[in-house]
């Protein structure tokens, strides 16, 4: 059925979408067909359809599909941010599977510590997985100093840093994918890790590459890379002093960390 007036805002119509509150004009009665294969169906493909396209720019063009982004071109994007939770989501679940599906397991690691600092530490780091997220803060200021000839503001740098951030995660999420077919592999589990650390590192190199490469030579956006990094490993230095004076009681002292568990 085609209104004349928005049944949402009751706005005059005078083309296929409200130009007040962007409803479509030609609504139907919900029936169960309609719920089936319209609602639902249409609804579900439609969100997929947005989910897939930005997982999948994200990981072969991530500094190119950040800025058109920033551009004005949306349309096709799923919300990044969105997107990025969910895929934690998914990671997190991943990441545990086992303890959903094995349920005739009964072994039981407990974990040993130097003192109690390094069991406070290691609580911090586990169940924080806000630091996950300081990504975004501590890449976009960093691509903001390093990067200026694309003449971006913050919260833009904040949208390729997400879009990297959406990337390093999805990457993630295949690694722990990767530890459960590893059950079968019997490879070793460090290893492992460092395949996908190594991988991640130079996806973001590469996000980076792709996203402001074309504003400087070869060298110029390799050496501003290496800074890149080298200011992420020293916000992460300081954010590592300040956690460990706190679980301290700011006495410092000898701790242990385990990186990869």
């Amino acid at each position: 059925m085609i209104n004349t007036i928005c049944l949402n805002c009751e706005k005059k119509l005078t083309d296929k979408f409200c130009s007040s509150c962007g409803q479509k004009a030609d609504t139907h009665r919900i029936s169960f067909r309609n719920f089936i294969f319209h609602d639902l169906l249409h609804g579900t493909f439609h969100i997929e359809r947005g989910m897939l396209f930005t997982a999948k720019q994200s990981l072969i063009r991530p500094g190119k599909a950040a800025l058109e982004y920033i551009s004005g071109k949306r349309k096709r994007y799923y919300n990044v941010f969105l997107l990025i939770l969910i895929t934690t989501g998914l990671m997190i679940f991943i990441r545990h599977m086992d303890q959903f599906f094995d349920t005739n397991s009964e072994v039981v690691v407990k974990k040993v510590f130097l003192n109690d600092a390094s069991k406070r530490l290691d609580e911090i780091l586990n169940q924080s997985k806000i630091f996950i997220f300081l990504f975004v803060p501590f890449g976009a200021l960093n691509s903001f100093i390093l990067f200026r000839r694309k003449k971006l503001n913050l919260s833009e740098h904040s949208i390729i840093s997400g879009m990297i951030l959406l990337g390093i995660l999805l990457i993630g999420t295949l690694g722990n994918i990767l530890f459960h077919i590893n059950l079968i592999m019997h490879l070793s589990d460090e290893f492992l890790s460092w395949l996908v650390t190594a991988f991640i590192l130079l996806y973001v190199g590469f996000g980076y590459f792709n996203a402001f490469g074309s504003d400087y030579s070869n060298l110029g956006t390799a050496y501003r890379v290496i800074l890149f990094f080298g200011l992420i490993c020293l916000e992460l230095l300081i954010l590592f002093y300040i956690l460990v004076g706190f679980v301290t009681n700011w006495k410092y002292g000898e701790i242990i960390i385990a990186p990869f568990g």
